[in-house]
């Protein structure tokens, strides 16, 4: 075996979903054939498909209506994205040397993050991330990655981390809001 054959990209420990350029979204299971992506490329407001009302969500993170339901945008920055189901949080991978590297420092991230409030997210259970150009009705054909989350409400918080020097995370966390009194 060359040295040539043993320096291929590594696979990777967990799966990765890219945007072609755009915002990425969460959208419930029950929704997805409401989700029609980029169809119209239409400046008009009034005939803004969904991708054009994604691209306006404003910071890290806010929702969009999509039918009945209500799609999680991940907005601001293109970046490679996975869901860490045992902290409810989205890991958006900005710049690091390696997925070893992001992953090693989601917990320092997490301890260190100066969370900022994104609103809330409403969801009637597991729910599909993919790039917000595509339909909904078609990911059995393009990369997307199902989310594990329970139905309900859930608080949305944002944070830019740079945990470590020459690495940096946008960290989306979903947080059952404490009951009520």
């Amino acid at each position: 075996m060359s040295d040539l054959a043993r320096t291929g990209r590594p696979e990777s420990r967990l799966p990765w979903i890219e945007s072609g350029g755009g915002p990425l979204v969460v959208v419930p299971s029950s929704a997805l054939t409401d989700w029609q992506g980029a169809i119209s490329g239409s400046g008009d407001p009034n005939t803004w498909d969904d991708y054009d009302r994604a691209c306006r969500i404003d910071g890290y993170a806010g929702t969009v209506a999509v039918g009945d339901a209500e799609a999680l945008v991940l907005g601001d920055e293109p970046a490679t994205t996975t869901y860490l189901p045992d902290r409810r949080i989205f890991v958006r991978w900005i710049y690091a040397p390696s997925e070893v590297d992001v992953i090693r420092l989601v917990p320092r991230a997490v301890e260190v993050a100066r969370w900022e409030d994104a609103g809330t997210w409403t969801t009637s259970g597991p729910a599909r991330l993919f790039d917000a150009a595509y339909a909904g009705d078609e990911l059995a054909h393009e990369p997307h990655l199902t989310v594990d989350v329970a139905a309900g409400t859930y608080l949305i918080r944002t944070a830019y981390v740079d945990p470590e020097r020459g690495t940096a995370l946008v960290l989306v966390q979903l947080v059952e809001p404490p009951p009520s009194a």
